[in-house]
């Protein structure tokens, strides 16, 4: 039985600092779980915050403590906020909502089925019931993109307020499914991202949240503009392994800084951490390519256009992303594009609302 049959017979029952850590560190129990790093820990710049975001999650890619996304997601955004999330409270929504998922999965009778899991997730979030309190989780048209208030993109404010983008709710749903048992995997498109799964007869099913639809593969092609040799060479519609997804989550970070306090080394090591573990995303290498311009074109505006060491070596990386951009197939969508994208499908998410409901 395929996923979209099992849904239809049970939707209707409702990214170099030479600082060194001169001791062991071990963060506080009140900010986030305990965590001692090895005395020869660096410190990449004077946010310890950041720093030590940056050395759990690099701890996990290294092989020295378990891989573990829904801690990395956590940890990014208790480094934008200076500590002051508790991860406590955050496990405890995160296990509560795993709960109703189980209690749902058990009241359905659906155990047997392997997609149960994914099916109770996509009731979760697109239609209201007793597991969201009857308020579905919508698209954030007003500041999708953090413009207002960066934790806009976070997690914590998708399950604070039940509004999201299209980084927060497929990976709300990865950390669900991970909690639960269900497989589920992230996967990139042009400025976007969305969720993967096996259905009962092994075949890949996309998951939209924004629109809480399923998308076909050729679907995503079109309407996104993606090119044949960026699917070809795993940039985009691949599924993310765990690592992948982790290391991901190191690049957040390094957008998270770079809000925070502009391009600097400590950004360019989270994306070229990052791409260590995760040689394709796109995002870490344009990462790159921006910080070496901004870079580049500081130091002409203070120095003037002198050919010195720095300056060619820096345009000498600059040109050397950009190839890897180019030669990876990169074509990205601009945030007005992408903002109509949106809005379209959220106009035909309600046309077909009107057209169930007058039939």
């Amino acid at each position: 039985m395929g996923l979209g049959l099992l849904f239809s017979l049970l939707s209707c029952e409702s990214e170099e600092r030479k600082d060194v850590i001169q001791e062991s560190v071990e963060i506080q129990k009140e900010e986030i779980a305990p965590v001692i790093f090895e005395p020869d820990s660096l410190v990449y710049n004077k946010d310890k915050y950041y720093n030590l975001a940056f050395q759990e999650i690099s701890q996990m890619l290294d092989g020295k403590i378990l891989l573990d996304f829904k801690r990395s997601t956590f940890l990014v955004e208790w480094a934008y906020n200076k500590g002051n999330l508790d991860y406590n409270v955050f496990c405890q929504q995160i296990s509560q909502i795993a709960k109703d998922l189980k209690q749902f999965v058990k009241y359905k009778g659906v155990e047997q089925y392997k997609t149960a899991g994914n099916f109770a997730l996509f009731e979760f979030f697109t239609k209201p019931n007793s597991m969201n309190q009857n308020q579905v989780y919508t698209y954030d048209f007003d500041d999708f993109y953090g413009k207002k208030d960066y934790n806009s993109i976070f997690v914590s404010k998708l399950l604070n307020t039940r509004e999201g983008q299209c980084r927060s709710m497929p990976m709300l749903y990865k950390i669900l499914a991970e909690e639960i048992g269900a497989e589920s995997y992230l996967a990139l498109a042009p400025n976007h991202m969305y969720v993967k799964h096996l259905d009962e007869e092994s075949k890949w099913v996309n998951i939209e949240l924004t629109n809480g639809h399923f998308s076909s593969d050729s679907w995503i092609i079109s309407s996104m503009d993606i090119s044949a040799e960026s699917i070809r060479k795993g940039v985009y519609m691949k599924e993310m392994t765990l690592e992948e997804s982790v290391a991901f989550s190191l690049l957040e970070l390094a957008f998270a800084y770079e809000w925070q306090k502009g391009y600097d080394d400590f950004a360019l090591l989270c994306a070229n951490k990052t791409l260590l573990h995760f040689p394709t995303c796109i995002q870490a290498i344009m990462h790159k390519s921006n910080y070496h311009r901004t870079i580049g074109l500081a130091y002409i505006k203070k120095h003037g256009k002198k050919a010195t060491p720095f300056a060619k070596s820096n345009h000498r990386k600059y040109k050397e992303a950009q190839n890897q951009l180019e030669q990876l197939g990169y074509r990205e969508m601009s945030a007005k594009k992408y903002a109509k994208w949106v809005r379209d499908m959220e106009d035909e998410k309600a046309k077909r609302k009107a057209l169930v409901t007058n039939n």
